[in-house]
């Protein structure tokens, strides 16, 4: 008999349930042997049908399972079930591609599963008009659901395809060859999917940067390469501090910007740090041509604006990028940051090095590193200085307050046992007119001097 697909069709979870439970479709050994422990532990007499042997077992984490339950929640098309049977009339089916996904639903709706949103995609989501957290769901099985997230998981409509006349000698074809040819996301283009189109934009318009073709190959900056050395940056600029370059770190920061987007500080941020490496690298590309001009032999570079230097690749960008944040906020001048980063990298020295022995991303690596280059900047830092002014009105008080206090010494001094009272009176009265008679200066505007805590006096 010749094999036929039947078109695609719809049918929605609480339908699929229930097909399942009645074996008339079966899905993979983990569901097939829970179901048959379940119909004799209530007595009923069943007979067990075949499921299709070469299905894998069940293998799903909760945190997957639970992220296509709120997938389903959210009406999120998810890919379709194929299932095939012998002939074209028999009403049982076995499941050829989609075991993982059915089973996750059938056990959810039997409450043997709680949900675990902690890697979640979509912490904030909305249903029929109101908006939600993942905390509002998080740990709960499938009786803990407010109606109407019940509702809308069993209502949810699966696509599925039927192939009739299928022996399982051609399902097993079928299975490699839909398996095989299928090639996993990166957890990169994973993120790239799922990080809105706001921070997506962002970070497409950050990659056309023209310092980026010096650091990174045309091909790797607008690939997954280019986006992890983004995500990195942002998510050590949002930290603050060194943290592990973990996927679960950096989805947990980019995930957070999906509906709102980069935040503005963090984009300012990144604006200066290309424009700076911008310059920095112009700097760079000019010195490379004066030292070009003067060999006479070796290859010529055709073009200069996509010259990469090779001492780069995806961890030196990341800590470059870290560099010249830290150096615009020190004050450094771009000219002497590239003269520094130029030498830094290309030859970094040990305490940097130090952060790269083992595996890069960890925490102690990434902390080595940096640390390694906040002393170097330290050391580049140029202190803005600090000029104290005072007006002519603030001076002739303290000098007014100066004249008061030098009456009162007089006014206090103790009396001398060695003159009379006479003596004494005539001493004060003649200090007292000659205090009086030095005048105190009314200073000008033009006569104060501006103080600068460098030591200079201006």
């Amino acid at each position: 008999m010749k094999i036929t697909f039947n078109p695609s069709a719809r049918k929605e979870v609480k339908y699929i349930i229930e097909k399942i439970d009645k074996q008339q479709y079966t899905v993979g050994k983990n569901l097939q042997e829970l179901i048959i422990n379940k119909k004799q532990e209530e007595g009923n007499k069943t007979k067990i049908r075949e499921y299709m042997l070469s299905q894998r077992t069940f293998s799903w984490e909760v945190w997957r399972s639970s992220n296509l339950i709120q997938s389903i929640l959210l009406g999120i098309p998810i890919p379709e079930v194929t299932i095939y049977r012998h002939d074209s009339n028999s009403q049982y089916f076995k499941t050829l591609d989609g075991n993982q996904r059915w089973t996750t639903i059938y056990l959810f709706v039997n409450n043997m599963i709680k949900l675990d949103l902690s890697k979640s995609i979509f912490p904030n989501f909305e249903i029929e008009g109101e908006n939600y957290t993942y905390s509002d769901i998080q740990g709960k099985t499938f009786d803990e659901l407010p109606e109407i997230f019940k509702e809308a998981i069993l209502n949810y409509e699966m696509q599925i395809t039927i192939i009739n006349n299928c022996t399982e000698e051609m399902a097993e074809k079928f299975f490699v060859s839909m398996n095989a040819g299928v090639k996993p996301l990166k957890p990169a283009e994973i993120r790239t999917a799922a990080m809105g189109i706001s921070t997506r934009k962002f970070y497409t318009e950050t990659l056309k940067s023209d310092w980026i073709l010096h650091c990174l190959t045309a091909k790797s900056a607008t690939t997954n390469t280019g986006s992890e050395v983004i995500s990195q940056a942002l998510t050590l600029m949002h930290n603050k501090l060194p943290i592990e370059l973990s996927k679960e770190n950096i989805d947990k920061v980019i995930y957070s910007f999906r509906d709102t987007g980069v935040p503005e500080n963090l984009q300012s941020d990144m604006v200066n740090i290309c424009n700076y490496l911008n310059e920095a690298t112009s700097i760079w590309i000019d010195e490379k041509k004066i030292a070009d001009s003067k060999r006479e032999k070796g290859k010529k570079i055709s073009n200069y604006s996509t010259y990469r230097f090779s001492f780069f690749n995806k961890t030196s960008t990341v800590m470059l990028m870290m560099a010249a944040d830290k150096a615009i906020k020190n004050n450094v001048p771009v000219t002497e940051f590239a003269k520094w980063a130029y030498k830094f990298f290309e030859k970094p020295n040990q305490d940097y090095k130090d952060g790269m022995v083992e595996k890069v991303n960890e925490l102690k690596m990434v902390d080595l590193r940096m640390l390694a280059i906040d002393a170097e900047i330290v050391k580049m830092r140029k202190e803005e200085p600090v000029v104290v002014k005072q007006t002519y009105e603030e001076i002739n008080a303290i000098l007014e307050e100066f004249k008061n206090e030098s009456e009162s010494e007089h006014n206090t001094k103790p009396k001398d046992n060695s003159t009379n009272d006479n003596d004494n009176v005539n001493i004060q009265s003649e200090q007292t007119a000659q205090f009086e008679s030095d005048e105190i200066p009314k200073l000008t505007i033009e006569d104060i001097p501006e103080i600068d805590l460098t030591g200079e006096v201006s």
